[in-house]
């Protein structure tokens, strides 16, 4: 299984994102709990990207560190000849590795909750 193409990665963060903002605004500001935020980003952050097994969450973590820029961007990576745009998945035990040319996110698959992300 392959992941998407980088803006689809980004157009995926989007969408979490608004659908993480959109659930929140529903709830009345009582019930805007550590809670109720955590619940709502569990069920959004822990979906899975296709049937890599990638969390969203880890996508998000990339795009958020700049690690899924546009092609193009400045950066590590990205002179001519690099050859390296698109984002990789690799998998080894229960770990995964997001690798792009701009960084990594890695992540343990097996009861990680929300401390399961490493940035290098």
């Amino acid at each position: 299984p392959g992941l998407p193409a980088p803006d689809a990665l980004r157009a995926l963060v989007a969408a979490a994102v608004a659908e993480f903002r959109a659930r929140t605004e529903e709830l009345a500001a009582e019930d805007r709990t550590r809670a109720a935020l955590d619940g709502i980003g569990r069920d959004i952050w822990s979906r899975t990207v296709g049937d890599t097994g990638l969390p969203v969450r880890a996508v998000h973590a990339a795009q958020s560190l700049g690690f899924l820029r546009p092609r193009g961007a400045s950066g590590p990576g990205t002179g001519p000849g690099s050859g390296e745009d698109a984002p990789r998945l690799f998998s080894s035990g229960a770990w995964l590795r997001l690798r792009t040319p701009f960084g990594s996110v890695a992540l343990r698959r097996a009861g990680t909750g929300a401390l399961g992300i490493s940035v290098r």
